[in-house]
């Protein structure tokens, strides 16, 4: 958040550069800091001062010469230029800069020079060109060390889980509404880290509520997907209080949805090695320390793994991720199923009968 912030307070301060290269995936950003500067730039109703250009369908010549008009009356030019491919790497790049090349222009070691990067070496005061797209850039290339010389270089990366969580709490109090904290980070865990996509989401629930002015994490878990990775917290919960009946309803749940058997296991041994791991970490790291940044997971993941650590000894967890192991070679090789091995596995596991399931249970495919 902190380089769309900076962007923003030398807008504001009027250090304005005369071209810009807006890049990267947060496009709501994109957009947004797109907006701040038609409103600081351009007076109302003054649209015949602003060119908004597809970089895909725009020649150079063309992006050039409307970044070299004058503005009408006073003030400056304001020319953006979208889903720019010329700062690209690949051959998608470097046709478009080729297609404009010229020997009009020449730099000093005699190479020819096209037109997009004559304008970026010397680019008019009056007018301030904002080039974005979505994809990554190639540094090495001459237009885009042209422009950073001149200009300025704006990477738009997703925001960390923590500034979406206060994003979203900032945006729910515009709209007069208030969200729990543990439901702007199950939305952050389920949605993404898209803005766009977080905003739509958030509007969702916003009228999901109604009259009501907080919104709960019961919410967003009836208007939201729930991820994979929830299975599998519930199924390692399950097992951790002995609870069979309920890790393998969990099992089956995740193979109607289509996970294939050994991709569940796969996940559920990933989990426990988080809860060994977090058993180890734990005991050395100091107080305060963060498990999260410990493990290197998101938060969301790290609180479970904390929460899951008590239900097991590290004993259990290696005698568990031995047995894993042992059905996972012999799924490889042949010798047994996914469910039937789960289901034995974790019936050796819950030592009470009264978890036991019925033997006359229907087994799914796997």
């Amino acid at each position: 958040m902190k380089y769309y912030i900076d962007l923003l307070n030398e807008l504001e301060k009027g250090k304005i550069a005369p071209v810009y290269l807006f890049y990267g995936p947060e496009v709501y950003l994109q957009e947004k800091a797109m907006e701040r500067f038609r409103e600081k730039l351009l007076p109302p109703q003054a649209d015949f001062n602003l060119d908004i250009l597809d970089g895909e369908e725009a020649g150079e010549g063309d992006i050039v010469s409307r970044a070299q008009a004058p503005p009408f009356l006073a003030g400056r030019r304001l020319v953006l230029v979208r889903h720019a491919p010329f700062f690209s790497g690949g051959d998608k790049g470097e046709k478009k800069e080729r297609a404009g090349s010229s020997s009009r222009h020449k730099s000093p070691a005699g190479e020819k020079d096209s037109p997009l990067h004559a304008y970026l070496k010397q680019p008019v005061p009056h007018t301030c060109v904002i080039f974005t797209t979505t994809g990554p850039v190639d540094q090495r290339r001459r237009l885009f060390k042209a422009l950073k010389e001149k200009g300025r270089v704006v990477e738009f990366t997703f925001l960390k889980a923590r500034d979406l969580v206060r994003w979203l709490e900032k945006e729910a109090r515009l709209a007069g509404k208030t969200i729990a904290p543990a439901a702007a980070e199950l939305l952050v865990q389920r949605v993404g880290n898209s803005l766009f996509i977080l905003k739509n989401e958030l509007e969702k629930a916003i009228a999901y509520a109604g009259e009501r002015k907080e919104i709960r994490e019961e919410d967003i878990r009836r208007l939201t997907v729930p991820l994979v990775e929830e299975n599998i917290f519930q199924v390692v919960d399950a097992i951790g209080q002995r609870h069979v009946t309920s890790a393998l309803a969990g099992i089956r749940e995740l193979l109607a949805k289509g996970q294939p058997g050994p991709a569940i296991l796969a996940m559920v041994a990933r989990q426990f090695r988080l809860i060994l791991q977090g058993q180890e970490l734990m005991g050395k790291a100091g107080p305060g320390e963060d498990l999260a940044g410990l493990l290197g997971v998101h938060p969301f993941v790290a609180r479970k793994v904390l929460a899951q650590m008590h239900n097991f000894t590290r004993d259990q967890v290696l005698v568990i991720l031995n047995k894993l192991l042992e059905l996972d070679r012999g799924i490889k090789r042949g010798r047994m199923e996914f469910y039937p091995g789960m289901e034995m596995l974790l019936l050796e596991w819950g030592v009470s009968r009264s978890h036991l399931i019925s033997r006359n249970t229907k087994k799914p495919p796997c």
